[in-house]
């Protein structure tokens, strides 16, 4: 969260509030009115409280300030909409309404938090939270009364607060969480459970002015908990209280948008305060960040996912059966995976139960690669694959076969639109928005459903999945000239047959990147995940990538199951991450993970004595470290390459030396054995030289995998496996 704040915030937007105005213009002109009818209440029922309590004298100068225009509300509505308007004179503020403002909001608009010290403590947040929640009650309560003598055909999300204490660990203070609930019900609120997947927004309180950085810290955590309990989020409003400042946060996937200060010590600062809230009340839901084309079915309790085709641009409904990933951070991708069935004609039923589960992928990813003018496609990339594929039945669900795909369509006032963060932002200024990554909301449909590595039952499997996968990602490379660029733990998946066998399968094409797409970039982007990226990819050197990269990241996935485990039984016995030689592929820099793997990966009796001694000593693991010593000889140490190309290093860094670990030889592949005997002798850096005969090098692993597969299904089949 506090990353999310530093790296992320963009402050003063003055054009953020227009993002929660409503598109439809009926909606539109109506919330221009009734926020004008709510505020000359709002100000009308204040002046009355401080003269109450000034005994009339004191307070005659600030309702005068105050008060609106004496202009009668009547004609000021003529303006806007010629509908039917609302007049002050059907609203009689009642005793208990004076006396609940009276306690509670007067005291939050007189609090004076720029008079006190910032390091007292937070006695008077309990002040401002009521007083949040008295003027959410006004506003809410005033709009359901204008609104019901005025519209019958336009409906309203009821506006209602919640709060409860949570202790945050991270922090030395206790927080209170305040969250902000608007439901998509008109009448009342009081069946609402106070939890995480009910509220719209929430809402970070703090006693002090000077004190919004910690408040916009403590926002970013509470609205995380809503991507993931809210599978139909696609961004979220929030807000800050920082005494008597109140500030809009929008949160879009890579940037925290923040409004300018709303004051409600002053009239205008109540008055845009009032206008925002009755926005929130009267806008498409998809305008306060939910996704229309995502719903929850009450009655059948489950939830149901339209997905889009691009191609035959026709859209299917499914029902969800079960989560499998969900969105766990502020920025990125949010990627929410479904498995699901198709639904069925009848609407009183759920999905066809004869129809085959899906897996159903929603993201927001960038279009383009990092630095580059390169564009990127997974649906295009997916039904390229699949009709290239299809008839060859040996590669037969090892990779993702597409069933529907596209981008998510949004129904707007103009008609339909492709959902993208420059549809949330389209009301922001041009200045602001450039700032803001512009990704695109894609969803797939995609079989057979993959389960995780960690539901292996032995070694054995992991070996032949293993050759599935590769084969399959061998295949895609050389027919369809796509690199997938991101192998790792949770990209290896396996399904298996009727009777029990395992079958391995690539997914996750979304940073995939065309093969000669990548040949033309001027600076290879950096993609991946982390613990499981090559070196060069990590160095962002400007080396082009090739299959190698991915073979080397296949490496160390392995690396990372030998010695952790694939299992949670595996993973009991095994020795704590923090023991290991690899933890620091996990919680370090990319320079350091680099460095690490350089170190390991370049001298046979270094990977032996610091990768290979650590692989767990359970059944089968014997199998896996053969399997790793042979890649990595194959890959780092290949015989049938000269010396210049083998190792990892080519300047001897002083760890290396002070290490002992063998030096490369002066390049000299002037032997015509050598595979790289044709690539250029200036090219020095074995990285370089060998993805000069990628193809090759490939080839030779894909063949070693190929082998251990063979055995470890021989071994499965006669019950002898490990």
């Amino acid at each position: 969260a506090e990353q999310a704040v530093n790296d992320g915030l963009i402050q003063d937007v003055t054009s953020v509030l227009d993002a929660a105005r409503p598109v439809g213009e009926k909606r539109r002109l109506c919330a221009i009115r009734f926020a004008a009818e709510v505020c000359e209440r709002l100000e009308a029922v204040i002046c009355r409280a401080q003269q109450s309590d000034d005994g009339g004298t004191g307070a005659k100068r600030s309702c005068e300030v105050n008060s609106l225009s004496a202009v009668p509300a009547q004609k000021k509505a003529k303006t806007v909409g010629g509908m039917a308007p609302a007049t002050s004179s059907s609203f009689q503020a009642s005793e208990q309404t004076d006396l609940m403002l009276h306690s509670h909001l007067i005291q939050w608009i007189s609090f004076q938090s720029s008079s006190e010290d910032p390091s007292t403590p937070a006695s008077h947040e309990p002040e401002i939270q009521s007083g949040i929640s008295a003027l959410v009650g006004f506003v809410d309560e005033a709009l359901a009364e204008i609104a019901a003598d005025t519209v019958h055909d336009i409906s309203m999300h009821k506006l209602s607060t919640f709060q409860k204490a949570e202790s945050i660990a991270t922090d030395n203070d206790s927080y209170q969480q305040f969250e902000v609930a608007l439901t998509m019900d008109t009448g009342s609120c009081t069946d609402i459970v106070p939890d995480h997947k009910d509220a719209v927004m929430m809402v970070a309180v703090k006693q002090f002015a000077q004190e919004q950085h910690r408040a916009c810290r403590y926002l970013a955590y509470c609205t995380r908990k809503l991507f993931t309990t809210q599978l139909n989020r696609r961004f979220a409003w929030g807000l800050t209280a920082c005494g008597t400042t109140v500030r809009a946060c929008l949160f879009a996937h890579d940037k925290v948008l923040s409004s300018e200060a709303m004051d409600v010590s002053t009239s205008d600062g109540r008055r845009v305060f009032v206008e925002l809230l009755t926005n929130w009340t009267m806008c498409e839901s998809w305008r306060l960040g939910y996704d229309p084309t995502i719903r929850y079915d009450a009655d059948l309790k489950h939830w149901e996912i339209d997905a889009y085709d691009s191609e035959t641009q026709l859209t299917r409904s499914y029902i969800c059966e079960n989560i499998c990933c969900n969105a766990y951070s502020i920025f990125g991708r949010h990627t929410r995976c479904f498995v699901a069935r198709e639904k069925t004609a009848d609407p009183a039923s759920a999905a066809d139960q004869d129809s085959p589960k899906v897996l159903i992928k929603d993201s927001w990813t960038h279009p383009i690669s990092p630095g580059s003018d390169v564009a990127r496609d997974e649906v295009a990339y997916l039904r390229e694959i699949r009709d290239e594929l299809a008839k060859d039945n040996t590669l037969n669900g090892t990779y993702p076969r597409l069933e529907a795909g596209g981008m998510v369509q949004i129904m707007c006032s103009d008609g339909v639109a492709d959902d993208t963060t420059q549809l949330i932002l389209e009301d922001i200024a041009e200045d602001t928005r450039a700032k803001v990554l512009n990704r695109i909301h894609r969803r797939i449909v995609m079989s057979p459903v993959g389960e995780p590595i960690h539901n292996l039952k032995s070694i054995d499997e992991l070996i032949v999945i293993v050759g599935d996968v590769m084969a399959a990602h061998t295949a895609i490379a050389k027919r369809c000239g796509l690199l997938h660029r991101d192998l790792s733990d949770n990209n290896i998946m396996f399904h298996r047959d009727a009777n029990g066998g395992v079958k391995g399968m690539l997914v996750d094409f979304d940073n995939a990147c065309r093969i000669a797409d990548m040949e033309n970039m001027k600076q290879p982007d950096c993609v991946g995940t982390l613990p499981f990226m090559s070196i060069g990819n990590l160095e962002m050197s400007g080396m082009k990538r090739t299959v190698l990269d991915d073979w080397e990241s296949l490496i160390y996935i392995l690396c990372w199951l030998g010695t952790v485990g694939i299992s949670q039984a595996d993973q009991d016995s095994a020795k704590a991450v923090r023991d290991l030689p690899i933890k620091n592929w996990h919680r370090n820099s990319a320079t350091n993970i680099a460095n690490s793997k350089r170190q390991f990966m370049h001298d046979e009796g270094f990977f032996v004595k610091h990768i290979l001694q650590h692989i767990l000593n359970a059944q089968g693991f014997e199998e896996l470290r053969k399997l790793l010593f042979i890649l990595r000889a194959t890959l780092f140490s290949n015989k049938h390459v000269s010396s210049s190309a083998q190792g990892c290093l080519t300047l001897p860094p002083p760890w290396a030396i002070d290490m002992g670990i063998a030096q490369p030889k002066v390049p000299t592949p002037s032997d015509t054995q050598f595979l790289d005997r044709d690539v250029d002798p200036a090219i020095t850096d074995s990285f370089a030289r060998r993805a000069e005969i990628a193809g090759v090098i490939a080839d030779e692993l894909l063949g070693v995998t190929q082998k251990f597969r063979s055995e470890a299904l021989e071994r499965i089949n006669k019950g002898n496996t490990h």
